[in-house]
């Protein structure tokens, strides 16, 4: 092997643990423009310093080809992040909005309906059991609602980590 075969050899299987971290400057030069490097860079403003890391290698299914159900192109992984948000951004407005509708129910429900109220001795009444039943009913379901609505807001805010 002559040496400059040795010393590309040498070269490239060294290049990814050189790769695997890369450092990145922000700057801004004296005329107010914002310049990013990878090197240092002299006369200008550091603003900030970013090491980037490599992607997490693609899961591979034992042929040695990406496992069933990898995304492997950002665009396409970037669009299904997206379309995961709108659909976690969909459920908390239905959340809310059967949490609103079980509120106007159960306010709507306060007054004793035919039937929920008995008779005293005295001319006075007295609600029925039926009654606090139903009103136990109401409670459950705004109850249910607000669980519904706290879910939808974990499973967004699980999606946006």
């Amino acid at each position: 092997m002559t040496p400059i075969k040795g010393l590309v050899a040498l070269v490239l299987a060294l290049a990814p643990a050189f790769a695997a971290a890369e450092t990145v400057y922000k700057y801004q030069r004296p005329d107010g423009s914002t310049v990013y490097s990878d090197v240092p860079l002299r006369g200008a403003k550091l603003i900030g310093r970013f090491v980037l890391v490599p992607a997490p290698p693609v899961p591979r299914s034992e042929s040695g080809r990406p496992a069933r159900g990898a995304v492997t192109d950002p665009n396409e992984i970037a669009r299904q992040r997206v379309q995961d948000l709108d659909a976690a951004d969909a459920a908390i407005k239905a959340a809310d909005q059967s949490l609103k509708e079980a509120l106007e129910r159960q306010q709507a429900g306060v007054e004793p309906q035919p039937g929920e109220r008995l008779g005293n001795v005295g001319g006075r009444s007295r609600l029925t059991p039926d009654y606090f039943e139903r009103q136990r009913a109401l409670a459950a379901e705004v109850d249910a609602a607000r669980a519904r609505l706290d879910e939808a807001y974990r499973q967004r805010n699980q999606l946006r980590e």
